[in-house]
């Protein structure tokens, strides 16, 4: 899941003559003292007396010089922890006290003190939510709240997520949106190739503006990890699903039809993140009537958890009822939380 650049940039791991002090050596010749915290994903998470936790691109980095101990995972599966890293005539050697010495090489290397969730233990907890809303007073009175969230609960073996939208507006005293959707989903890993997944995913929609009283789409569907690393982040799905669709005044409706969706995260522009989701539902029976919702959107972290973002979203229902417009965009400017 982790690709080559991690360790490729890790020529060596030695024993500082600095008590108690790691220490990287950049490209440039300059020298940073602290601690290190991790390495992985292509980056080196480093803490400094003088800045607190630092995120340094591997690529800027010659060396990684380390007086503490430190928590090996392996390409293998194979953890080693609480070693000091030596060098030796003939490579690299993980030694304790209580234990014989390990010799391995530099791209055996998969992490550097891993999570306890990528060592096996347990879940690891973490999500955001955000929230849009605007106060217009004066030639005409708006009022627009959109509120977004995700929660994940991800082990070794498998993933939980739990996402929702609501958006609610209002102009002059009458709504002119009102509308929800929350999507369930459970992965699992593969045992032989853990960027491969299968899953199963449950989504309820309601939109009052839509005739939509409520569309039900259940499925399975397989999916992979394609790329995970700071600069890009990227993962695909495929299934088939099988939808139900209820409205206050037109007809129901139920179909069988395939479904995909797209990830894509990146911090190719400095502090931020950059991100693409997209979802998309294949009627069988109808072509024309595609579901497609794609969103754009740029993420500024703040401070503390704090997070604001900018984002366009663009939902397509080609089997909309009539009178209905088959395209909705929204705009949003968002702050938010993440854990």
């Amino acid at each position: 899941m982790y690709k080559k650049q991690l360790v490729t940039a890790i020529t060596v791991l030695l024993i500082s003559a600095v008590a108690y002090a790691d220490e990287l050596v950049m490209n440039n010749g300059s020298r940073i003292i602290g601690t290190l915290v991790s390495a992985g994903g292509g980056k080196v998470v480093f803490n400094t007396p003088f800045a607190g936790d630092i995120s340094i691109n591997e690529d800027n980095i010659k060396l990684i010089l380390t007086d503490t101990d430190v928590t090996l995972l392996m390409k293998d599966g194979a953890s080693y922890r609480d070693k000091r890293i030596v060098m030796a005539d003939d490579g690299l050697v993980a030694m304790s006290d209580d234990e014989p010495p390990i010799r391995f090489e530099v791209l055996e290397i998969e992490l550097i003190n891993p999570e306890p969730w990528q060592l096996g233990e347990g879940y690891k907890w973490f999500g955001e939510a955000n929230t849009a809303a605007l106060l217009e007073r004066g030639n005409t009175d708006s009022d627009e709240l959109d509120i977004d969230f995700k929660t994940i609960w991800r082990s070794l073996a498998d993933r939980y997520t739990v996402r929702g939208t609501m958006e609610l507006d209002e102009a002059n005293g009458e709504k002119n949106k009102n509308n929800w959707q929350v999507r369930n989903k459970y992965d699992r890993f593969s045992d032989t190739d853990p960027d491969n997944y299968w899953g199963v995913q449950a989504v309820f929609a309601y939109d009052e503006f839509a005739d939509l009283d409520l569309r039900t789409t259940v499925g399975p569907y397989i999916g992979r990890q394609f790329y995970e690393n700071g600069l890009l982040t990227l993962s695909g799905e495929v299934g088939v699903v099988y939808v139900d669709e209820q409205f206050e005044v037109a007809e129901d409706n139920d179909f069988y039809g395939a479904n995909w969706e797209l990830n894509m995260t990146s911090d190719i522009i400095p502090r931020t993140e950059l991100y693409i989701e997209q979802f998309g539902v294949l009627n069988f029976e109808d072509v024309n009537g595609v579901i497609v919702d794609t969103i754009i959107g740029i993420k500024l972290p703040i401070i503390y958890g704090f997070q604001a973002s900018v984002e366009a979203k663009f939902e397509y229902d080609g089997g909309a009822v009539e009178g209905v417009d088959d395209l909705d965009e929204t705009y949003n400017f968002k702050i938010g939380y993440s854990w």
